[in-house]
């Protein structure tokens, strides 16, 4: 089944109703500033939306156009301006979504698409974030310590499994580390708890 076939037929069990709370949490301390941000497969965009708020612009890119209508939901609520928080029907390998970026926010991409594309996904990354600019990517879900379940997710993804030494070792031609490292529970979805690290990464 297809992105926009689990959006037209209501099957969207990952959308967790709201932002992630480690992003709320790095964007209201400030960690997380600039001018353009994107948000690869954004669903229904709570995270452009909270990028919003210290970027001039965000943007969200989808291969579902259904989702768009919630997102156009999402964004009027919060009171964003649609200058301010874009939605484009894309496809993040082909389509250029406004490249260059200060920063790209990966959570639950990453672990959605086909493991065989990854080196692909971070070639992408290299392309459209700036000299200078951050990929932020809350991995999950990180089962490295339960073998079982890591194989039988894989073998049933998505999502499917990350490791966060992998997806480092994926960028590191192109990208410096400055964090790697666990999410405290009290900021993961419910359910999420400590399934997720963040890895913030620097382009050369």
């Amino acid at each position: 089944m297809s992105w926009e076939d689990a959006w037209q037929q209501g099957r969207t069990g990952w959308d967790a109703g709201q932002s992630s709370p480690l992003l709320q949490h790095l964007v209201a301390s400030g960690e997380l500033r600039g001018r353009h941000a994107l948000v690869p497969g954004c669903g229904a965009g709570y995270d452009v939306v909270t990028l919003a708020e210290s970027f001039e612009v965000a943007t969200g890119q989808d291969l579902a156009p259904t989702a768009r209508a919630r997102f156009e939901e999402v964004r009027a609520q919060a009171g964003i301006s649609p200058e301010r928080a874009l939605y484009l029907t894309g496809d993040f390998f082909h389509d250029d979504p406004g490249a260059p970026f200060d920063l790209v926010w990966d959570y639950t991409f990453l672990c959605a698409i086909d493991p065989s594309l990854r080196p692909r996904w971070a070639a992408r990354m290299a392309e459209i974030i700036a000299p200078g600019g951050i990929l932020a990517a809350l991995i999950f879900p990180v089962l490295q310590d339960h073998p079982e379940r890591e194989a039988e997710r894989m073998a049933q993804g998505p999502p499917f499994p990350l490791r966060p030494a992998d997806v480092e070792a994926l960028i590191a031609t192109d990208f410096t580390t400055r964090r790697l490292e666990p999410v405290p529970a009290r900021l993961s979805h419910p359910g999420r708890e400590g399934l997720e690290w963040l890895g913030l990464f620097v382009r050369r």
